[in-house]
């Protein structure tokens, strides 16, 4: 657990920063808020299209789903 300080600064703990690859003064980092609750992505692995991949299962074309982004 960290403890948020006046100029808004968390320490990240040594586990989680070995678990995301996250290297002091070098790694990106970005904040998401999901629901009620913010997630920390190292943005240099991160890849927000992961959780979407494959929903369509080959129902639609890449054409028809072009032409639904852009209506």
């Amino acid at each position: 657990m960290s403890i948020v300080t006046t100029k808004g600064q968390a320490t990240i703990p040594k586990h989680i920063r070995d678990h995301l690859g996250i290297t002091p003064g070098k790694t990106d980092v970005d904040f998401v808020v999901v629901d009620n609750h913010v997630e920390l992505v190292n943005k240099e692995t991160f890849n927000p299209f992961t959780k979407v991949r494959g929903i369509t299962k080959g129902k639609m074309t890449t054409e028809e789903i072009i032409a639904l982004t852009r209506d």
